[in-house]
């Protein structure tokens, strides 16, 4: 493993084994707040109270405010700004920009997944759209209604639960307790993974702005937590596997450095 190149900075890892023939180089991010110079929050620790609120109140009233808004954007390191606004030209100039898509932070996750590789997070991000329309994600609060929600959390405990130290949303899941079986008897897999995505669209458009403007500083990153208390060979069938890994390729394709 590479030397570190102090705070905020990435590492590289040698993945493969041994560092000869066939190994390959990945370069590890931190998470992305801790990427810019932000200011220090007040001491008042963020409470769960106070984001609860915040996801009642209508986002879009707060984001008029000038102050508001500064916090919801969030500082920007001068040579990633560069970066964003160079990608972002060139997709303009080719027609691949949609407006809604033209964020600063969103296009800042695709390049920092491909380490700032402009044509591997052009790719990225193109079959990001591409996927976003074939399953008309954008349409998904009004033709999808997860009826069974209930069932689903008492047979597969997961949610989120307040905020971490750093204003960022808590995310747990208790993977031991998962009755695939009986979860398959209230949904099915293609609308547990529509579930997923519209939860995942919800973390983006609601949660990260409410936590953002409870701590006072941008939050752009979940922190998850996973049990595994109780895991056996009844969690890794087939079903669950394809499941599982079908979600992992949602949340890395499409949804990069969430979490």
């Amino acid at each position: 493993m590479n030397n570190a190149k102090g705070k905020g900075k990435y590492k590289d890892i040698v993945i493969g084994g041994d560092s000869g023939s066939g190994s390959r180089t990945k370069s590890l991010h931190p998470p992305i707040e801790t990427h810019w110079s932000l200011p220090n929050c007040e001491d008042k620790k963020t409470s769960s109270s106070s984001i609860k609120s915040l996801f009642s109140y209508p986002l879009m009233i707060l984001r008029r405010s000038k102050s508001m808004q500064v916090i919801l954007e969030g500082p920007r390191d001068s040579k990633d700004a560069q970066v964003v606004e160079d990608f972002r030209k060139m997709l303009f100039v080719e027609g691949l920009l949609p407006p809604q898509h033209n964020d600063y932070h969103t296009l800042l996750r695709f390049l920092r997944m491909r380490d700032f590789d402009m044509s591997a997070a052009k790719d990225m991000f193109l079959n990001y759209l591409k996927w976003r329309e074939e399953s008309r994600v954008d349409m998904l609060p009004k033709e999808f209604k997860f009826t069974e929600y209930t069932e689903v959390k008492k047979i597969y405990p997961h949610g989120f639960h307040g905020v971490d130290r750093d204003g960022r949303p808590v995310y747990i899941e208790r993977i031991g307790m998962v009755d695939l079986n009986k979860l398959m008897q209230v949904t099915t897999i293609e609308r547990f993974i529509k579930y997923h995505v519209s939860e995942q669209e919800k973390t983006l458009r609601v949660r990260y702005p409410a936590c953002s403007l409870a701590s006072k500083r941008h939050i752009a990153s979940t922190t998850s937590i996973l049990d595994v208390n109780g895991v056996g060979m009844s969690n890794f069938s087939k079903p669950a596997r394809y499941l599982f890994l079908e979600i992992q390729k949602i949340d890395s394709d499409y949804y990069p450095e969430l979490s």
